[in-house]
């Protein structure tokens, strides 16, 4: 993948996407098929305001955004195009009044379909708060310019 789509991605997501702007939405990494972000907390993102855990509404667009800047990294030119036309979310426990990281990870890149699980965490990599699958219709333009480096 070319270092010019990575830089691409990553200004995309974090600075053209007015939704990711309201959430400080960082990527730590992307390469081909995966990526990993990082979500600072905010005083607006509790639901439960008695315990203070996150809405579960942020956290499913963590998840989606996570896995569609993973998704995105099979696309060929910024003309391609990436939709979620489903996804599954099971919210394994409370995620409470601290920092959520994402991983998503590619595991079916087909000619019209990408399938990503994601998985949300906070202060333990191995116990999620959070568990996904994001299905991503995409369109590839014919003709268009080459920037993730497939052939």
């Amino acid at each position: 993948m070319q270092k010019e789509f990575i830089e691409l991605l990553k200004k995309g997501i974090e600075e053209l996407m007015p939704a990711n702007q309201l959430l400080g939405i960082k990527i730590l990494e992307v390469k081909s098929g995966y990526a990993h972000l990082h979500v600072p907390f905010k005083n607006e993102f509790i639901g439960d305001f008695i315990q203070e855990r996150w809405h579960g509404g942020f956290l499913v667009a963590i998840a989606d955004t996570a896995g569609g800047t993973a998704a995105a990294t099979t696309l060929q030119s910024p003309k391609d195009k990436l939709n979620t036309i489903d996804m599954r979310i099971d919210y394994l426990h409370a995620a409470t009044s601290s920092d959520i990281e994402a991983k998503a990870q590619v595991i079916k890149d087909g000619k019209t379909i990408v399938k990503v699980d994601i998985q949300l965490f906070q202060d333990h990599q191995e116990n999620p708060v959070v568990v996904a699958r994001c299905v991503f219709s995409k369109l590839i333009k014919e003709n268009s310019d080459k920037l993730s480096g497939k052939d």
